[in-house]
């Protein structure tokens, strides 16, 4: 596929032979749905000009199929007159019954249900009148695998024109029904997937599997996909964002597509779990921990290890928790339910005015700040003439704490025209004036810490 919307160039290749689930997922605007219009289109040509602009097309857009067995390949490319691509080829029949796709929002099926079994429904309930229907159980079976509950042990089966129709029979005696149309996206797109999978498709391809499933539902519909797909011989394209749903994958079936720097490829490789959620969410599993008290503490910390020149060994993170104690508390907590890490990757970083409190009696890993703490210490310099700073306004708080935030925030707020007063990098350098020696020790046990020998 060349030159379509945002996409240069982008190559997608499927082993249609192992049967098997393979899950796709990568960044927004990556191309994963054009991809999944692009596997339709082959089916349905006119699956561009029906569900994407013309504008995503240019003069040398092009979408080439290879099919092993088939011969020459089957090529799409820009037809001015209708201002997307189009084929001069005849694409067998056998080829096009063998796949399925389902659509996003508009234009899946399972957003677009409600009207379907409208022009069969006074011969559905004709059947249904004479009892002529059946119970589908593996259907049944299938769904209470998924949902977990016994909310389709009433689901039946009806056949009309060589088409197989399920509903729900709610009253023996009276024969009310619920139409299949009239179940949820959910429950529809999964009794509909169940179709496509008996009808014997080679190939289903779904785009956004999570949209119409909650977790522990897509959870459940991963898991037996894996079986259906070995005992039909056939395999389930998806993409997906949740979490969730990736967790549950076994290697080789996750996929991650991204655009690769020079030549703008857009490639699809399998990788793991954890190399997509760090990189799609930027969720790391930290080695160490290093807990504060304040916002304040915490952005002074990061500015030391960052200009720090030392190969950091471990991957950490500086959490503030909002008061000493309670830093205390949660480390102490994290010794027996380690839902941090083990104790020794924890590390408490308190302001100086809490060396020598009972509190901390016998408590490791506690290291103070040279100062008593970084708002009270610029505060009390400003009140001696030590700092010279101007465009102060009045401070009027009557505890000396609440003065020296008071005096923290106006120092750094930003204004439209100056900028801050001063920077906090200003004011880690003007801190590291007042006592080199401590601010140098400070960063030592960090370091240490991140880095023992």
């Amino acid at each position: 596929m060349q030159n379509i919307q945002h996409i240069k160039k982008q190559k997608a290749v499927f082993d249609l032979s192992q049967n098997s689930i393979i899950c796709i997922t990568g960044k927004n605007s990556v191309g994963k749905t054009t991809l999944i219009r692009a596997i339709r289109n082959l089916a349905i040509n006119s699956t561009f000009q029906e569900t994407a602009a013309p504008y995503i097309f240019q003069k040398d857009s092009s979408i080439t199929y290879s099919i092993d067995g088939f011969g020459k390949d089957i090529e799409f490319t820009y037809n001015r007159f209708i201002k997307g691509i189009d084929s001069k080829q005849d694409i067998p029949e056998d080829i096009k019954s063998k796949i399925k796709v389902e659509l996003p929002i508009p234009h899946g099926e399972r957003f677009n249900h409600f009207r379907r079994l409208a022009d069969i429904d006074e011969e559905l309930r004709a059947k249904i009148a004479i009892g002529d229907y059946t119970t589908s159980n593996e259907l049944v079976i299938f769904l209470e695998k998924i949902y977990g509950d016994n909310r389709f042990e009433g689901l039946k089966q009806v056949e009309i024109k060589k088409t197989i129709y399920y509903f729900i029979l709610k009253d023996d005696i009276d024969r009310f029904y619920i139409r299949e149309d009239y179940f949820s996206s959910g429950e529809y797109f999964v009794i509909n997937l169940f179709k496509q999978i008996q009808q014997g498709k080679k190939l289903i391809v779904i785009d956004e599997i999570d949209i119409s499933l909650d977790a522990s539902a897509q959870v459940n519909l991963v898991d037996a996909l894996r079986t259906y797909c070995s005992q039909y011989e056939t395999n389930i394209v998806f993409t997906t964002h949740s979490l969730a749903l990736m967790k549950t994958l076994e290697d080789g079936e996750l996929h991650y597509m991204e655009k690769e720097p020079g030549d703008g490829l857009i490639s699809i490789t399998p990788r793991s779990y954890n190399f997509v959620k760090s990189i799609m969410y930027g969720f790391i599993d930290f080695d160490k921990y290093i807990l504060t008290e304040d916002a304040c503490l915490a952005n002074y910390i990061n500015f030391l290890l960052g200009s720090a020149e030392f190969n950091m060994f471990y991957q950490y993170q500086v959490i503030y928790i909002g008061g000493a104690t309670q830093v205390i508390d949660l480390m102490q907590r994290n010794i027996t339910a380690k839902f941090l890490s083990e104790p020794e990757n924890i590390l408490a970083v308190l302001d100086g005015d809490q060396k020598g409190k009972d509190y901390l009696n016998g408590i490791n890993n506690v290291i103070f700040l040279p100062f008593l703490n970084i708002e009270l210490e610029l505060y009390q310099r400003y009140v001696a003439g030590e700092l010279a700073v101007s465009d102060i306004e009045e401070i009027t708080n009557k505890k000396e704490t609440d003065r020296a935030k008071n005096f923290y925030k106006q120092l750094t707020k930003k204004h439209f025209k100056i900028g801050s007063i001063m920077s906090e990098p200003e004011i880690y350098r003007y801190l590291e004036k007042l006592d080199p020696e401590g601010v140098q020790e400070f960063k030592r046990q960090l370091i240490e810490f991140l880095n023992p020998k």
